[in-house]
């Protein structure tokens, strides 16, 4: 797969540009009201066809990560009850835990107002959902209220990893680019 698809196409003259195509599992978005307070998945995907997906733990709340998914990504997760997401640095479907089994076992997903955001609640095989070996993916913290003329500092909230990366990956590329 080389670029994420966007699943809203043109399928007939119909009014619609933006209907999805038959074999769709989401709805075309034709309305504000259907949209915010209507009973159908119409997601809503940016121009690069993704929409984020914040992820966080079920039983906690503690924030996981922040990804993205395309249409193929969503409907998997749909389908399966485990996070899949658009990798942007491998551009790729990306089936978390596939690799390190760490999958995310969606508990509960739940959609934005306007449907241009998903909230996946997540139990974790192994108890992380970061690639650099900690629970979360926010394991530093941006102090507030500094003035500096340098790099601002970063404070580490996590200090224990749990696992390591190298033994998990091997000599898998880092996903993360410079």
């Amino acid at each position: 797969m080389n670029a994420p698809q966007d699943i809203h196409q043109n399928i007939s003259q119909n009014t619609n540009p933006h209907a999805p195509d038959n074999d769709s599992p989401f709805a075309a978005r034709r309305t504000v009201e259907q949209v915010e307070e209507g009973r159908e998945l119409a997601p809503r995907f940016d121009e690069h066809g993704l929409i984020p997906a914040v992820t966080t733990d079920h039983a906690s709340g503690e924030l996981l990560m922040v990804g993205y998914m395309n249409a193929e990504a969503l409907r998997r997760t749909i389908e399966t009850g485990e996070a899949h997401y658009w990798s942007r640095s491998r551009q790729a479907l990306w089936h978390k835990g596939g690799t390190s089994g760490l999958v995310q076992r969606v508990r509960e997903l739940l959609v934005d107002d306007d449907q241009d955001c998903v909230w996946l609640r997540v139990e974790v095989a192994g108890g992380a959902s970061c690639h650099v070996g900690y629970r979360t993916c926010f394991y530093r913290r941006v102090p507030v209220g500094v003035t500096t003329n340098r790099p601002v500092p970063l404070e580490f909230t996590l200090t224990e990893k749990v696992f390591d990366p190298q033994v998990v990956y091997g000599d898998a590329p880092n996903p993360t680019k410079l």
